[in-house]
């Protein structure tokens, strides 16, 4: 009987590890293995940084500051052909 309950009390052990384990995942507190996955329909506030694999579809409008993107240059020289591009920027003090 006495092997049985060590048994017992080790897989119990194992079990609420496991479970603390997985709270502290989602509290933020261990780092996840994998990335995570989001899929909505609605809107979404991002912060920080974000690697994306593939596709974004985005319904609406996106800000985009062309400035802080390019310098503060409203040219666009392609690297492949050597040619300019004007990128249509507003200017706020206008």
């Amino acid at each position: 009987m006495e092997i049985n309950s060590r048994f017992i009390k080790f897989t119990l052990i194992l079990i609420a590890a496991g479970i603390w384990v997985l709270v502290f995942q989602n509290a933020g507190i261990i780092p996840q293995v994998k990335p995570q996955r989001i899929a909505v329909d609605s809107a979404l506030n991002v912060t920080g940084t974000v690697d994306v694999d593939n596709t974004v579809f985005i319904k609406g409008s996106v800000d985009a500051n062309i400035e802080s993107i390019n310098g503060y240059s409203k040219f666009y020289k392609d690297p492949r052909t050597g040619e300019y591009y004007v990128l249509p920027v507003t200017d706020p003090y206008q």
